[in-house]
């Protein structure tokens, strides 16, 4: 029984931590001053996970990846148009919650590219297009550093959280010194070092999920000393409700949209994994450079992303093992 509980803590060690940074955030208020001065800890924090990125991320793959375009042109425009349009026009029935900011939560995720890893990991276990989910997950992170705050930026115009131009120009400053630059750098150490990056790009990855957890702990303490903080969160459950349902969807969606439009099953699967998940890795960084000058913000915009990605694991999860599915499979 207990090698059994070690081996669940073992399996899901990030989910288990993501929940204790939050408890933890929320019982030490305030901890984040003294933990991230000037925000300094966590832009050090950011820097280093745009490293390791770089170093990890098969980029290579985009060179000799566009002969399917089809699949790419699809999955990219699911991601950057197909879901941003969608929670841009069912985000404002939220508007009265958490003060409005949940909204910008909602555009926020709605924006971010796929996930890094994860994609890639249930397409090549269910037997889809695992080259697919390779090549899209490196073009959408990378073209997700300037094409995500540029996005973010459009559906907030008007709004009490929209950045001037000047402030989206210094935003797009920052975010070039501290994630594409890191990438890049990340990118050339990867091409002296290539056997070396395929070798420890499991410890790599977990020691990023590590530290996104610490970004979480940090943004959660300093709202946390908000005394407003904690009773507004009992407005969460009907838009995880609603986030929920939406991640449904929109796997569902990207499924049959891939089948309307010819592709095979293999391209069907990369596209239904691929396509409708969003990356914490590189979403909690983003979101904290560009409401680096709204904490108040950060933290309320946060909650959508910190729900969506526990779910969207798990609903990932359940589809690679529906039977069902998989006869699929055996009969298209």
């Amino acid at each position: 029984m207990r090698h059994r509980a070690y081996q669940t803590l073992a399996r899901n060690w990030f989910l288990f931590g993501l929940f204790l940074s939050l408890v933890m955030g929320m019982l030490l208020p305030g901890a984040a001053t003294l933990l991230n001065p000037g925000g300094r800890t966590s832009t050090a924090v950011v820097v280093v996970l745009f490293l390791v990125a770089g170093f990890t991320l098969p980029a290579e793959q985009i060179k000799g990846g566009l002969t399917n375009f089809k699949l790419h042109l699809y999955i990219q425009i699911f991601i950057f148009a197909v879901i941003p349009l969608y929670f841009f026009l069912t985000a404002p029935l939220f508007r009265g919650y958490l003060d409005g900011y949940l909204v910008y939560g909602m555009y926020a995720l709605a924006v971010l590219p796929t996930t890094i890893s994860t994609c890639v990991v249930f397409t090549q276990t269910t037997g889809g297009n695992t080259f697919g989910a390779l090549f899209n997950s490196a073009v959408a992170n990378v073209a997700g550093i300037f094409l995500s705050p540029l996005l973010l930026s459009l559906f907030l115009a008007g709004s009490g959280a929209a950045l001037p131009p000047e402030e989206i120009l210094a935003v797009l400053l920052t975010l070039t010194y501290t994630m594409l630059i890191p990438i890049g750098l990340g990118q050339a150490l990867r091409l002296r070092f290539a056997k070396t990056a395929g070798r420890v790009k499991k410890r790599l990855s977990e020691a990023s999920s590590a530290l996104v957890l610490v970004i979480v702990f940090l943004t959660i303490s300093r709202t946390a000393s908000d005394p407003s903080f904690l009773g507004q969160l009992p407005q969460l459950v009907v838009p995880f409700i609603f986030l929920a349902a939406s991640h449904v969807l929109l796997v569902t969606l990207a499924y049959l949209g891939a089948r309307v439009i010819g592709l095979s099953w293999e391209d069907r699967v990369c596209a239904m994994y691929t396509a409708p998940q969003k990356t914490m890795a590189m979403g909690i960084p983003l979101l904290t450079v560009y409401f680096a000058a709204r904490p108040e913000v950060l933290a309320l915009a946060l909650f959508p992303l910190l729900f969506y990605h526990p779910f969207q694991l798990l609903t990932a999860g359940v589809i690679r093992g529906l039977p069902s599915f998989r006869r699929v499979r055996s009969t298209d």
